[in-house]
């Protein structure tokens, strides 16, 4: 079940608007907003491992793909997160854009956000941008997918 679903979002993230994967084009504000809202509240949860809350929005079959690589599950991102030795601060979210489908019920989300941290005692963070998508379940968003990738440095001639 958890790879068919994993399917279907891919097959709606590279093909171009099939039936099923109808963009919401009209959307208002509202339903951007109400989804901004929810990621604000799921960062504030992680940042303060409001583990509770967490349990409860990230989908059975979340799971969470990390800059490192690591595939994690909602088991191993709920015991990643309340690890006392681990800080999080994701700051400053910029060119959020989000994008709905499947009738509004899947909302993606993309940003670049500042990210400021430390594992283990030892320091990490800087520039990343971050995708994420929720999925409506009985009338409320879940987290489904969570990634992490640093951005590349650029020179500011590239800029």
């Amino acid at each position: 079940m958890k790879i068919t679903r994993i399917a279907a979002i891919a097959i709606c993230l590279v093909t171009p608007l099939p039936a099923q994967c109808q963009t919401a084009a009209g959307k208002n504000d509202k339903a951007v907003q109400e989804v901004v809202a929810f990621r604000n509240r799921y960062i504030e949860a992680e940042e303060n491992r409001d583990m509770a809350f967490l349990d409860k929005i990230l989908a059975d079959d979340f799971f969470a793909l990390n800059p490192q690589g690591k595939l994690l599950d909602k088991a191993g991102q709920l015991e990643n997160l309340k690890r006392p030795d681990r800080t999080l601060k994701v700051l400053n979210p910029r060119e959020t854009h989000v994008q709905f489908y499947a009738n509004g019920d899947v909302a993606i989300l993309t940003e670049h956000v500042t990210v400021d941290g430390t594992d283990r005692g030892k320091p990490f963070g800087g520039e990343y941008r971050f995708l994420r998508v929720f999925a409506k379940q009985n009338g409320n968003w879940k987290v489904v997918l969570a990634q992490g990738s640093p951005m590349p440095e650029q020179s500011p001639a590239s800029k």
